[in-house]
C-alpha cells in the first residue's frame, strides 16, 4: 500500500457554513478502462442509497452502489472510495469496510490531497464482467461536524459524484436516522429538493435524473447534548 501526499486547490462544500468543521464522504467513482485493442468499457452508477446513522458524536455510514457495465468488455477497474474534510482534518486513519459483488476489497493505495478541503482518498482495484452489472456496498464511522457561533450546531455532509456519472442514475436515497435523545431540535436539510424530515430522521429520493443543485447535501441540527465533537477534542 502506498501514501502519498499531494498539494492541489480547491472550493469550499455548498450547502455547508463557512464556520463548519466538518469531515465527509463522496460518492464513489469507478474509472472506466480498456482492452489490448483500444476498446473501453463503460461503467455506469445505476442506483445508489446511502444511511448515516447519528449516534452522539459520531455518525455511522452505509451505502449501496450498483454499477452496470454496457459494454462486451472485461477487466479490471479503478474504484476510488473518497472522503473531504473541511477545516476539520482526518486525525486518523478512516476505516472502510467495501464488498465488491458481495467479495471483500482492499485498497492498493490510500492518498492525503492536503488543500481546502483535504482528500482522503483510497483506491481499489475491481474485476469487471462483461455486460454484468456490480454492487459496491460500503461501511464506515465519520466524526459529526461543528458550526456556529458557539460550536453548538451538529451536521453531517455527502458529496454526490460529477454529473458524468449521477447521470444514468435511475434511483437516489438517502436518509438520515436518530432519535429524540440524539437530535434535539432539526435546522436545515440542504439543499431544497424534497427532503422530508421527522422525530426519528430526514429522507430524500431523487429518480431519473439527478438535480444539478446536488452535488452536496447536508443535514444540520441542534444535539440533545452539547459539548465539543469530532476528532481532536
Amino acid at each position: 500500500m502506498i501514501a502519498t501526499v499531494l498539494f492541489v486547490l480547491s472550493l469550499p462544500p455548498l450547502h455547508v457554513p463557512a464556520d463548519a468543521e466538518l469531515v465527509y464522504p463522496v460518492m464513489p467513482k469507478v474509472t472506466p478502462f480498456g482492452n489490448a485493442d483500444g476498446e473501453k468499457a463503460i461503467l455506469r452508477m445505476s442506483i445508489h442509497s446511502a444511511r448515516a446513522r447519528l449516534n452522539g458524536d459520531t455518525a455511522a455510514y452505509a451505502s449501496l452502489s450498483l454499477f452496470k457495465n454496457t459494454t462486451d468488455i472485461a477487466g479490471e477497474a479503478q474504484l476510488q472510495v473518497s472522503f473531504e474534510s473541511y477545516r476539520h482534518g482526518f486525525g486518523a486513519e478512516i476505516s472502510v469496510k467495501a464488498l465488491w459483488s458481495d467479495e471483500v476489497v482492499l485498497p492498493v493505495r490510500i492518498e492525503v490531497l492536503e488543500a481546502e478541503p483535504s482528500r482522503y482518498v483510497l483506491t481499489y482495484k475491481v474485476p469487471v464482467d462483461k455486460a454484468a452489472t456490480h454492487s459496491l456496498r460500503l461501511e464506515f464511522v465519520l466524526p459529526i461536524g461543528v458550526s456556529g457561533v458557539d460550536r453548538e450546531e451538529r451536521l453531517i455532509g455527502y458529496k454526490l459524484a460529477d454529473i458524468g456519472q449521477t447521470e444514468a442514475l435511475e434511483q437516489f436515497r438517502m436518509s438520515v436516522q436518530y432519535d429524540p435523545s440524539t437530535v434535539f431540535v432539526p435546522i436545515s436539510a440542504k439543499p431544497d429538493l424534497g427532503w422530508e424530515v421527522g422525530a426519528n430522521g430526514a429522507f430524500l429520493k431523487m429518480d431519473g435524473r439527478i438535480s444539478d443543485k446536488a452535488e452536496m447535501l447536508s443535514y444540520r441540527y441542534y444535539p440533545a447534548g452539547f459539548g465539543r465533537i469530532g476528532w481532536g477534542g
